[in-house]
């Protein structure tokens, strides 16, 4: 026997419109299940028992179709799509989430140029000064040592940072 606590998180549970939003996204669009399938790198049989209700995708599916169908996930398992007003709120908010992540992506660019421009002034500073010295000291041989080491792992930081950057920008796309 459930007790009151156990029915009352039951009565409370979210609504899930995986099956249905899934269909109205599909047709609004003009697409078969077979070529969303094709769009997303799975088989009929699975957008068809999406749809039905009988399987949901996974976390991984569910973002690959949201993705495609420019709709942010949540918005597919918990808004009722077949109603034009949510479909538009549904649609507002991915465009927005999307600039979003273009605009952090571009300043995370930004920055990364601003940390280059200031580790190459660092280097060039580093270089005046130690061609300034007449006849440098032991400890300012061991200081340059260092200094070299610590810059080359910050290029090689950099260079990773930038490819990361890259590969975020692609999958953002």
């Amino acid at each position: 026997m459930k007790t009151k606590e156990a029915i009352s998180i039951a009565d409370k549970a979210l609504p899930n419109f995986i099956a249905s939003n899934l269909k109205v996204l599909r047709n609004r669009l003009g697409w078969s299940q077979s070529e969303l399938a094709m769009k997303v790198n799975l088989n009929r049989g699975n957008i068809a028992s999406y749809e039905s209700g009988s399987a949901e995708p996974s976390i991984c599916k569910l973002l690959r179709i949201s993705t495609l169908l420019k709709v942010h996930p949540r918005d597919i398992t918990r808004r009722d799509l077949s109603d034009p007003e949510e479909l538009l709120l549904a649609q507002l908010a991915h465009d927005e989430h999307r600039m979003e992540e273009k605009e952090r992506l571009a300043s995370f660019r930004n920055r990364a140029l601003e940390l280059r421009e200031l580790i190459d002034s660092s280097k060039r500073l580093f270089e005046y000064k130690r061609n300034k010295l007449a006849t440098p000291c032991k400890e300012a041989d061991l200081f340059a040592a260092q200094y070299e080491q610590l810059h080359e792992v910050t290029q090689q930081l950099l260079e990773e940072h930038q490819d990361l950057l890259g590969e975020v920008g692609c999958q953002c796309k």
